[in-house]
């Protein structure tokens, strides 16, 4: 296959998501259909598939079949941590990933977190990565909580240097050639093992790994770019409302609606496409979660330019 695109999925007995994440099996199926049949919509010449450990409950299985997207059965072996460590399960994403270039056979692939919407082609996507890995770059500062405590966990590997400030990068979006991703996911093994060598188990969940990754990529010329042109991190709800419109000019490609939107937003696109058996047009979708139309301010705009004539 040419490009691969792939969500990855598992379910353990006693394992858990984050902090108040476990919403349960069909929350999560919901946002799986819409994920990976949107994905593939948008890119039809896609291979698009799902990577799980269990079996995909009806009528879920055949609305994937139905969508165009693989289930593909991906064992649980690799990345394994404690049941009881918060995110726990998402450490499959990193063994999903391993498992791909072990046994498929792809030019490129992008891992994309379920609880996104994608609402364009990936083209300008697959050029990028014969050049480098991307994944998304989080906008937080050194000091934000997340990322300090990734940075300390680099501290505890590498002490000389310390401390370090690392990128955070997020897990939503892992992208790149097979052979580059093939050299990323060494450093992935190699820096989680030196984790686990010491008794670290990052609680940042595979975000952790992904960081730490990619910061020894850059440093042995590896090119590692911020996937931010294609992909980005939506909190909805009441403390966020976003001003920006990078998902109507010079959109992105992909929306991550991560938290309460996959038992909200992600739960009623899902019921328009089942219902329909197409997804609504993008500006649907925005008004849906809640995001402002692009209406420049036209007479604030108009307004400066004659007072700055004067």
């Amino acid at each position: 296959m040419e490009n691969l695109i792939f969500g990855a999925f598992a379910t353990l007995d006693g394992y858990r998501e984050g902090d108040a994440a476990n919403l349960g099996r069909t929350v999560y199926d919901r946002c799986t259909v819409v994920a990976l049949c949107s994905a593939k919509a948008q890119n039809p010449a896609c291979t698009v598939a799902l990577l799980t450990n269990a079996p995909v409950p009806e009528p879920f299985a055949t609305q994937l079949k139905n969508g165009g997207v693989e289930i593909w059965d991906c064992p649980f072996t690799a990345y394994r941590v404690p049941a009881e460590t918060n995110w726990a399960l998402a450490y499959y994403k990193l063994c999903a990933m391993a498992w791909v270039l072990a046994h498929k056979d792809f030019a490129r692939a992008c891992m994309v977190d379920l609880d996104t919407f994608t609402q364009h082609p990936l083209d300008d996507l697959w050029r990028e990565c014969d050049e480098a890995v991307l994944l998304y770059q989080v906008p937080h500062a050194a000091s934000q909580t997340m990322t300090a405590a990734i940075s300390r966990c680099y501290d505890a590997v590498e002490s000389g240097g310390a401390p370090h400030s690392l990128t955070h990068f997020g897990g939503e979006l892992v992208a790149g050639s097979k052979a580059r991703l093939a050299d990323f996911m060494a450093l992935c093994q190699q820096y989680f093992d030196e984790l686990q060598a010491r008794g670290i188990t990052p609680k940042e969940g595979d975000e952790a790994v992904w960081c730490g990754a990619a910061y020894r990529s850059l440093r042995a010329g590896q090119p590692v770019r911020a996937a931010n042109a294609y992909i980005f991190r939506y909190w909805l709800g009441g403390r966020f409302y976003y001003v920006s419109t990078n998902y109507q000019l010079d959109p992105v490609c992909i929306l991550h609606l991560p938290g309460a939107a996959k038992d909200r937003q992600l739960k009623l696109i899902y019921k328009k496409y089942t219902k329909r058996g197409a997804f609504p047009p993008p500006d649907a979708i925005h008004r849906l979660c809640g995001l402002p139309a692009a209406h420049p301010p036209l007479l604030r705009t108009l307004w400066t330019r004659l007072l700055a004539k004067l």
